[in-house]
């Protein structure tokens, strides 16, 4: 009676360690195959990053042979100028060149910890309505070119909340948010920091607000192309 106790015993046990061992391996390989995951996204990442920048590369190589041709068209032609300067001009307010000029930075970011009622309350993700105030308030101060966090800003961009993060022409964005614009200084800085603003209003709910002036601000164009598909000249 005691020999099959004790047989017993030692079935329970080992089949015990058996589980155990069946478990060891089925996540150990689990965690494998996850681990091979992420590498293979990773790689892809990596690979399609690679891809973009040397597609950018290229569309710059064009772009510039074809600003020579015009240049050259141009010196050739005073209505071919006129032509070239009119393209330009389009070209900067479709956002389809880069620009320079004097202008502001205005950097935006949440509250200091110790000021945040909730994790939500005074995020800027929550709160976007001031980073379109700022933005309302540079446009109506003449900005001829606006950024953020170096996304061009045009009549077609998006700034939406997406979970926990804001979406700005198809890009996640998180604070700090930095935006440039260019434009008359004295008029950009005056429209920002005037009592009863944007600015003021965001620094009275101890949002961190920055503004800065500079004699010249560079700001990328645009990469995404919008196709009208119903909007038909006539």
């Amino acid at each position: 009676m005691k020999n099959k106790i004790f047989i017993m015993l030692i079935s329970i046990f080992l089949g015990l360690v058996l589980a155990l061992q069946f478990q060891l391996v089925r996540d150990t390989a689990g965690g494998i195959v996850f681990s091979q995951r992420i590498n293979q996204l990773t790689s892809e990442i990596k690979n399609a990053n690679e891809e973009k920048n040397q597609l950018i590369k290229d569309l710059d190589e064009l772009e510039d042979r074809l600003r020579e041709y015009e240049n050259n068209a141009a010196e050739e032609s005073i209505y071919i100028k006129s032509l070239r300067d009119e393209l330009n001009k389009y070209r900067i307010m479709a956002g389809f060149t880069d620009v320079k000029g004097p202008g502001v930075i205005v950097t935006l970011d949440n509250p200091p910890v110790e000021n945040q009622l909730t994790e939500f309350s005074n995020n800027l993700v929550y709160n976007y309505e001031y980073i379109l105030l700022v933005i309302s308030n540079l446009n109506a101060a003449g900005a001829e070119a606006i950024s953020i966090n170096g996304q061009r800003h045009t009549n077609y961009t998006e700034i939406v909340p997406v979970g926990t993060y804001l979406n700005i022409n198809g890009v996640s964005v998180l604070p700090p948010i930095e935006i440039k614009a260019i434009g008359n200084t004295q008029t950009l800085e005056s429209v920002l920091n005037f009592k009863g603003g944007a600015v003021w209003e965001m620094k009275n709910l101890n949002y961190q607000v920055e503004v800065t002036v500079l004699n010249e601000i560079e700001i990328q164009r645009q990469i995404r192309v919008f196709e009208f598909r119903y909007a038909q000249p006539y």
